[in-house]
């Protein structure tokens, strides 16, 4: 009997945990956390933007992709900016442990506030989300994976670009001085 059980109970574990990622407290998230435009979860510089739209907004630009805007300014991008709907979020904690039990950083946020650029992460794997003031959880929870671009590969491109400027000036002085003496 036991011999069933621990793979019943690991399976109800598995299949809980997507569900409570999306819950705070037992009870559905007022605040959608997302990393900005869509993008992968593997961070290859150290900076990241964050952003929780209103519900409105994320309708907004998602009917607008579906029509397809041809026009200057969204629609999601104007109502953003006289929006001044209010959210229960004061602060973002970011851990490396997706329980928060230890939290690397906290930063106090506006209640109006709707995306946060966020630099200078080293590698490794980090959780965001947001709370309220009574440190209880209003966003579902973010898994980031920074991967910084090898030294290696930072060091080739920008010995290229050294080089290429080098003889661009050599070049440029060499043009100058000829054209000096033929006058």
């Amino acid at each position: 009997m036991t011999k069933y059980m621990v793979p019943v109970f690991l399976l109800l574990l598995t299949l809980s945990g997507g569900v409570a990622g999306s819950l705070c407290n037992g009870q559905q998230c007022s605040l959608h956390l997302q990393l900005k435009d869509g993008k992968d979860e593997v961070i290859t510089a150290g900076h990241f933007n964050l952003e929780w739209p209103t519900e409105k907004e994320t309708h907004a630009s998602k009917q607008q992709a579906l029509e397809g805007d041809s026009g200057g300014e969204s629609s999601a991008i104007k109502e953003a900016l006289l929006d001044n709907d209010q959210h229960y979020a004061t602060r973002l904690k970011i851990s490396s442990e997706s329980t928060f039990s230890n939290v690397s950083h906290s930063i106090k946020i506006h209640n109006t506030q709707r995306a946060i650029s966020l630099t200078g992460f080293s590698d490794g794997v980090y959780y965001a989300r947001l709370f309220d003031a009574n440190d209880q959880a209003v966003s579902n929870s973010v898994e980031l994976t920074v991967n910084h671009h090898s030294m290696f590969n930072v060091w080739l491109v920008f010995i290229s670009g050294a080089t290429l400027f080098l003889i661009l000036i050599g070049y440029m002085m060499a043009n100058v001085f000829r054209h000096k003496e033929e006058a």
